[in-house]
């Protein structure tokens, strides 16, 4: 079960709504990435435009197939994937965004399908929460930002136990849902100012 085109479309404008009740001066935009998402082989690219005096627009993707650690010659022959996109509104204490102390409120929409304990979860999740972060300036134009977050999960999806001698579901696969209270955000990220 993937994400669909309406669901996508349902998260970008839900992002683009979030802009409107601030002055749209972008002064500056900035490229960066989750060096510790790059740690654990998921590639990370995430966006953010200045909309105001204390206010920036984030956006970030990650995803992974397969990652390095899954030993595939052991008999872990199943695929793992994971997909997500996470919008965030920032409001910068210093008075002036991408530097320093940050609060935020972000949303993140998810795919996922691995193997744990013998159970494949494969499915779609969707969340908020709230982010807080602090930026180092570290060059005119790189920056080093320390975030973390929390914020309920709601997911849905089916698993199924794969495990020798564990009876067939019907289907193949049961339906599953249910919500998290959890981290959604860590991350150690360098961020190149463009302009």
């Amino acid at each position: 079960m993937a994400l669909t085109g309406k669901t996508y479309s349902w998260l970008v404008a839900f992002a683009l709504l979030l802009t409107l009740p601030f002055q749209a001066s972008a002064q500056r935009l900035a490229v960066k990435t989750n060096v510790l998402s790059l740690a654990m082989a998921t590639p990370d690219l995430g966006f953010e435009l200045v909309t105001g005096e204390h206010m920036s627009l984030s956006i970030s993707a990650y995803g992974t197939h397969n990652p390095y650690w899954r030993d595939l010659s052991a008999g872990e022959d199943m695929n793992t994937s994971l997909f997500v996109i996470q919008p965030e509104v920032r409001y910068w204490f210093n008075g002036r965004p991408l530097t320093r102390f940050f609060a935020g409120v972000d949303a993140m929409a998810v795919s996922y399908d691995f193997p744990l304990m013998e159970v494949v979860h494969k499915g779609n999740a969707a969340g908020a929460g709230l982010t807080a972060g602090y930026v180092f300036n570290i060059t005119k134009r790189l920056d080093l930002e320390i975030s973390t977050g929390a914020g309920a999960l709601f997911y849905w999806g089916k698993r199924a136990d794969t495990r020798e001698g564990a009876l067939p579901a019907e289907d193949g696969m049961p339906q599953t849902w249910g919500y998290k209270l959890m981290p959604n955000k860590i991350g150690i990220s360098l961020v190149y100012i463009i302009k």
